[in-house]
């Protein structure tokens, strides 16, 4: 039975730690590291840090032990941490944070903190050949890569440019194709992107994957896309995600509140349908006043998909929504069903 004196004023157990205990892991950790148990020294120097957490000698050894093991983000983290807090022997822990840099293969952040190191002056003169080494070594590493890049890059750009890029092709050839436009300059291609963006024939999905293709290298001209005969001109380096949207945010949140309480399998459910919709709908989002009757309209379907019957009075009802209006939007959702399921 607990003692009222091992107890805080709220009645709960007070945690006692012992005598020294930060002192006594740093002991076993460095016995650890000594002996090669590096596992067992990093969990003893992770513990010891929540006692001594900018000792020199417990970061020191958790960054090496944490090297032999080979967990190099994790030491690539704390290396940056110590060095912004001036913990430990500064030349030996830019030793460490280089070899990690350079088993990471991050050879622009090698050469970033080896000029740094020239420029103040902070390599001793005995190594400052072999720093010199180095930062030629990781410079060529960066032309080296940036050449084969721009080889493997011109050689699909070519490849893409006989074959034509997207006339006449199958979804399978299609899903190739974007695939490989994720990974050269997509602006060579803009004139057959954007005549696809706007044509009836290009299915919405397939849109949806170039326009994120267009926001990811930051393209900053306009482009316009049609879509469900509606059409829309936009800026795909401003875009927002497809879930930072405002009708995705709200009508997520609006379904999740009414629904994943009380039937967690309906809302994830529902969830899955918004999400496939949404993807295929962007950058077009119905307005927030039409959120209710959408959020009802999603309800139905899930719904109807899992019991095969539905009240579409009762869910408009949940949402505060029109009934006719909740009709109307689950009608358009079925014929998004329809030209979704092929794709996605």
């Amino acid at each position: 039975m607990d003692n009222d004196n091992n107890r805080n004023k709220n009645g709960e157990a007070r945690i006692i730690a012992f005598p020294n205990l930060g002192e006594r892991l740093i002991a076993k950790g460095l016995d650890e590291l000594g002996n090669r148990n590096f596992k067992a020294a990093a969990q003893l120097f992770s513990q010891a840090r929540d006692y001594e957490p900018e000792d020199d000698e417990v970061c020191m050894g958790l960054v090496v032990s944490l090297v032999e093991l080979e967990y190099y983000e994790e030491s690539k983290e704390l290396c940056k941490e110590m060095l912004n807090k001036g913990i430990g022997d500064y030349f030996q822990l830019i030793n460490i944070y280089l070899m990690v840099l350079l088993q990471l293969g991050e050879h622009r952040e090698m050469v970033t903190t080896i000029e740094l190191l020239f420029d103040e002056n902070q390599i001793p003169f005995d190594k400052e050949e072999h720093f010199e080494k180095m930062l030629q070594f990781s410079k060529r590493a960066i032309e080296d890569k940036k050449e084969e890049e721009d080889r493997q890059n011109q050689q699909v750009a070519a490849e893409l440019q006989e074959d034509g890029v997207f006339e006449g092709k199958a979804d399978n050839e299609m899903f190739l194709i974007i695939s490989k436009l994720t990974h050269i300059n997509i602006r060579p291609f803009i004139p057959q992107i954007e005549q696809f963006l706007q044509s009836e024939e290009g299915h919405p999905f397939f849109k949806t994957m170039l326009l994120n293709i267009l926001t990811d290298q930051e393209y900053n001209e306009q482009v316009t896309l049609r879509k469900f005969n509606e059409t829309k001109s936009v800026l795909p380096k401003d875009l927002k995600s497809l879930k930072e949207t405002d009708f995705f945010k709200k009508i997520t949140s609006l379904t999740e509140a009414r629904i994943s309480q009380d039937n967690p399998s309906l809302y994830d459910m529902v969830h899955s349908l918004i999400e496939r919709h949404s993807f295929l709908l962007y950058p077009f989002e119905p307005g927030p006043e039409r959120i209710p009757a959408y959020a009802a309209a999603y309800h139905a379907l899930a719904e109807e998909y899992m019991a095969g019957e539905i009240s579409a009075r009762g869910i408009a009802s949940i949402y505060r929504a029109e009934e006719e209006a909740v009709a109307d939007i689950l009608a358009d959702l079925k014929e998004i069903e329809e030209i979704s399921y092929p794709i996605i």
